[in-house]
């Protein structure tokens, strides 16, 4: 593959040195990049244009726009670095290698940081008419995109949105100053939706991401997975059940907004439980960004239902066997690049600041001190993140030290239940219409329709009983039954949406047919013998319920047609 491109972890930003204009050698401006090493440039692989060999070779143009007096560069696809989208739009990436090196000290500090929602970005592009180049703001919305490769960048404002000749700009966070993306497409809403509701955003394939599609790139930063953790992903899942647990527990989502209520599982894995154990491991590989590529492809093809966990769902896991607290708040501080004022000590690190990070702590109770690694753990709860804490000992004291920390409050979970039971309520008003308004339309439009309002409101009274109900065990399972009354109210609407779209159409069509019968009557062409049965057949569709929506646009169709196709 040749030599590794990278930077070191603490590499200054440099101001922006590292951005490049990408340019036919015409001279028209294709896209961005960024200039990695001294030899090689990042960019989106649909910036170079094709010329119909399954790897480009004509020669395109970098222009080092950060650097004074730079002169332009000639540039061509790196052997083997050559990624283009998928059917699926996953990859799109690529290497440049140009023909004369550059100062190395203008090259990205690329870097691996989690993609935390709100977090605020920025990127320089050049769009048309603006070679050169445009900075737009942005924040961190979430994980988006094909098999959530990208992350969804939310514009500033309405004059932050990106445009063509952003492809390959390099995403920089405003905080650190790191590269952390790259941007690789932009969404607008269709002209269907008003004007003043139209949401434009963009997206970013994240730097590890972008180390999975091209092993030569080698950032900063650190890996999201412990080495003992990582799953060589030759084996199938023999624990299918606790892989659904995790793979539901990867993709909810977090429980921020629920202040007093700790997002923490805690689970039990003997040493003798190999299967669970490995079926831990392939989930925390799989859902790591920089590991979900090679074998995972094969794993994901041969995987059982409901046991792959999305791409980017996870930012940490973590073999704590034998570390104190402090080695494991070092490791939580610098996998986000914490800084804080005065004490620079991993612990004052996390306390000063949000840590809203999806965690899994293996072997919690062979620490090296059990108890003080749970309250560890405790802080790192209180501070944001979401915790499956996984215990090797089922009578370990540091696992019913868990139990007690992390017990929900009794008002708050009574709270919750009563907001549960009320979404069950709306989520069984909207099926009743959904249902009502669909048994006007023959067929019902869409796939077929269950409710599931009544199962939610059984499964209601079996949390109301659930022995566990005032223990942190309970979290996860309330989670889990908002996320399914949540999908149950969508899909209600959306079959609500569906029919009622369809009924609207009943009076245009009726309109339609007035109108074509009325100008049929002023031509004097009412009774022609051929109109008559077509617009009683019209009629007898737009009267007759359950309609047959598709049926009488047909009717209508053929009386409209008739009509017009009838001479003067």
């Amino acid at each position: 593959m040749g030599a590794e491109i990278g930077n070191p972890a603490n590499a200054p930003a440099h101001d922006g040195t590292w951005r490049v204009r990408i340019r036919s050698t015409a001279g028209e401006v294709l896209g961005a990049g960024i200039l990695l090493g001294s030899e090689t440039v990042l960019t989106c692989a649909h910036v170079i244009p094709e010329d119909g060999r399954p790897v480009p070779a004509t020669e395109v143009l970098v222009d080092l726009v950060g650097v004074p007096d730079a002169e332009p560069v000639g540039a061509r696809v790196a052997v083997g670095c050559w990624v283009p989208p998928r059917a699926d739009d996953c990859g799109d990436v690529a290497l440049l290698t140009l023909s004369r090196p550059q100062p190395a000290e203008h090259a990205a500090p690329l870097f691996r940081l989690p993609p935390v929602a709100g977090r605020p970005v920025r990127m320089c592009g050049f769009p048309y008419g603006n070679d050169h180049g445009m900075w737009s703001s942005a924040r961190i919305a979430g994980t988006a995109g094909p098999r959530a490769e990208w992350v969804q960048l939310d514009p500033e404002s309405r004059g932050h949105v990106v445009r063509h000749g952003f492809s390959g700009a390099g995403v920089e966070d405003t905080e650190t100053r790191h590269v952390i993306g790259m941007v690789v497409s932009r969404y607008d809403d269709s002209d269907s939706v008003p004007s003043a509701e139209r949401r434009h955003f963009s997206y970013m394939i994240p730097v590890e991401t972008i180390a999975r599609h091209l092993p030569r790139v080698r950032p900063g930063g650190h890996r999201g997975v412990d080495p003992p953790l990582v799953s060589p992903l030759t084996d199938g899942v023999q624990d299918i059940g606790f892989a659904q647990r995790l793979a539901l527990w990867l993709r909810r989502e977090s429980l921020a907004g629920r202040e007093g209520i700790a997002d923490v599982e805690t689970v039990v894995i003997a040493d003798d439980d190999s299967d669970r154990y490995e079926a831990l491991s392939r989930a925390v590989t799989l859902a790591d960004r920089e590991l979900s590529g090679g074998r995972a492809e094969e794993a994901l093809s041969a995987a059982p239902r409901d046991t792959v966990p999305p791409i980017g769902s996870l930012d940490l896991a973590l073999d704590v066997t034998g570390r104190t607290d402090t080695d494991v708040a070092k490791r939580v501080a610098d996998r986000m690049d914490l800084k804080s004022l005065g004490d620079t000590s991993p612990l004052s690190r996390i306390r000063a600041n949000a840590v809203p990070l999806t965690i899994v702590a293996v072997s919690v109770d062979r620490a090296h001190d059990p108890e003080a690694m749970v309250r560890f753990m405790k802080l790192l709860a209180d501070q944001g993140s979401r915790l499956m804490l996984v215990f090797r000992d089922p009578g370990a004291p540091g696992l019913r030290l868990a139990e007690r920390l992390f017990r929900p409050d009794r008002a708050r979970i009574d709270a919750w239940l009563e907001e549960l039971a009320g979404q069950v309520t709306r989520a069984e008003a909207r099926e009743r219409e959904a249902a009502e308004r669909r048994a006007l339309l023959s067929p019902a439009p869409g796939p077929p329709y269950t409710r599931s309002a009544a199962v939610l409101r059984i499964n209601l009274l079996r949390l109301r009983a659930d022995p566990g109900l005032h223990t942190h065990h309970i979290i996860a399972k309330l989670a889990m039954f908002e996320h399914s009354v949540a999908t149950a109210l969508r899909r209600a609407e959306a079959a609500l949406r569906a029919a009622e779209e369809q009924l609207r159409r009943v009076p245009e069509l009726e309109g339609l047919l007035r109108a074509s019968a009325a100008g049929a009557g002023a031509r004097a062409i009412s009774e022609h013998p051929e109109l008559i049965p077509l617009q009683r057949a019209a009629v007898e569709l737009l009267e007759a319920a359950p309609y047959d929506v598709a049926a009488a646009q047909e009717a209508v169709d053929r009386f409209v047609r008739a009509v017009n196709e009838i001479g003067p």
